[in-house]
């Protein structure tokens, strides 16, 4: 059922409801006003029984009744103390028009109410009357003409009821459609949409109601999910890029190594620089594979207690001969005893992919060092944590890269590298690694010249951020 059908049955019944609710206050009072108008025309009817009293010679025998009363005409009847009719008028019969247990109570009261008589419903007023100790006058009518002016009204109130109710249906379902119809139009323009329409937005109405507000949400909307693919777009098209140069030099080596005389030393040549390109591969699509497992939620971190300057002085161990043959000194200043809950795996390959930024930016004769400290409250995280640094002595990022240093596939210009670099994945891991652990990553260049990364790792138990803040952006 659609939300047009059901406003139109929901309307319907509520206006039913109410008619009802209305309807039977309206019957109700006018059912009180016709028994108040009765009532009235039966009291004056009582204030003249007096004139069917008997004489004071004697009492009169009443007579008999002859026919019963035609519908709309009173009959009075004088009841004495022993309850039998005195007198009466035409065609009140000389049975008393009440019980004994009524008559009692109309001895010392009025009373009025509705009883049988004959059949018929009939209103009756009784009250005592004057002049006669223990006597009572009684006045009747038949309530036909009450009866039929509510039936009347009945019929009325149904048809006028039918009537309301089916013009107020139909007036909700052409609001509703009416109120409804902008977004109808949302609607298909929505599934008129493609993949490929980058630019295509949807109207916006000029009404600045609740309809505008969809549609400019679902813009801005629309406008995520196109930024998000023309990211994945990029991602795929970057890494595909990136893939290809390490594929093609080893099935240029690899063919190399297949063709009849050659050396030993050439053979030997040509496997290590396979080796060198599978290794290369395989950074790669571990590098992917931790992306894609950060942009997921699904970048795991395993918390322990760890020693931080244990972690950078094995980066140090590691990094020395490559820092060697570039002629860059490596320093470690941590302090001794500073131990965070963090994951050692996953902190340790963050800070070899800063370790291995550095020395392949700084120059020749400078330093790289590798620096922690502890963090308290208030200094870059929510809680005691750690912050590790990692600063070169080299030119530092072009002012233009830092906004998008941890972008995917990005690389500072060509100058600022000694060698060709990596695949410009290196800066996504640190932050997706820091993410995940509820903390950031920053970049910037130091006052005295050089490149500065920090990694923030909070205190244990910090949640992570947001699945939005986690994801590294993979495109500009």
């Amino acid at each position: 059922m659609s939300i047009r059908l059901r406003l139109a049955v929901v309307f319907a019944i509520a206006a039913a409801t109410v008619f009802a609710l209305g309807s039977a206050l309206f019957v109700s009072t006018l059912s009180s006003g016709l028994l108040g108008t009765i009532d009235s025309q039966l009291g004056t009817e009582l204030a003249q029984a007096g004139t069917f009293a008997p004489s004071p010679a004697g009492p009169g025998d009443g007579g008999t009744a002859v026919a019963r009363p035609l519908p709309g005409e009173f009959i009075v009847q004088l009841v004495d103390s022993a309850g039998a009719v005195r007198n009466a008028s035409h065609d009140a019969g000389t049975a008393p028009l009440l019980p004994k247990s009524l008559l009692d109570r109309a001895r010392t009261q009025r009373i009025a109410l509705t009883v049988t008589i004959d059949g018929d419903p009939s209103r009756v007023v009784a009250a005592p009357f004057a002049g006669r100790v223990g006597w009572i006058a009684v006045a009747s009518v038949t309530l036909d003409g009450y009866a039929k002016t509510l039936g009347d009204v009945y019929r009325e109130l149904w048809a006028a009821g039918a009537v309301f109710v089916a013009v107020a249906a139909a007036g909700a379902y052409v609001l509703a459609r009416a109120a409804l119809s902008p977004v109808e139009r949302l609607r298909r323009e929505a599934a008129d949409l493609s993949a490929r329409d980058d630019h295509v937005v949807l109207e916006v109405p000029a009404t600045r109601d609740e309809i505008a507000a969809l549609a400019t949400t679902m813009n801005e909307l629309l406008a995520r999910l196109h930024a998000a693919l023309a990211r994945q777009r990029t991602f795929v098209a970057d890494a595909s890029h990136e893939l290809r140069t390490p594929f093609a030099v080893l099935r240029a080596e690899l063919e190399l190594a297949g063709r009849p005389g050659r050396s030993r030393g050439e053979l030997e040549r040509a496997v290590a620089s396979a080796a060198e390109e599978t290794a290369r591969l395989n950074r790669l699509t571990d590098d992917l594979l931790a992306l894609a497992r950060s942009d997921d939620g699904e970048l795991t971190v395993r918390r322990s207690a760890t020693d931080i300057g244990g972690i950078l002085r094995r980066s140090a161990q590691v990094a020395a001969l490559p820092a060697a043959a570039c002629g860059v000194e490596l320093r470690v200043d941590a302090p001794d005893g500073l131990v965070a809950s963090v994951d050692a795996d996953r902190v340790r390959q963050a800070v070899d992919n800063l370790v291995d930024n550095a020395v392949r930016h700084a120059p020749r004769g400078t330093a790289v060092v590798l620096h922690a400290r502890s963090a308290p409250a208030g200094d870059g995280v929510a809680g005691d944590g750690v912050v590790v640094e990692v600063a070169d002595a080299g030119p530092g990022f072009p002012p233009e890269f830092l906004p998008h240093a941890f972008e995917r596939f990005r690389r500072p210009d060509t100058s600022r590298a000694r060698s060709g670099g990596g695949a410009g994945l290196g800066l996504a891991i640190v932050q997706a690694i820091a993410a995940a652990h509820g903390g950031d990553a920053s970049a910037r260049n130091a006052p005295a010249g050089g490149a500065v990364v920090s990694l923030v790792l909070p205190a244990a138990g910090r949640a992570p951020a947001a699945r939005a803040a986690r994801s590294a952006p993979t495109g500009p």
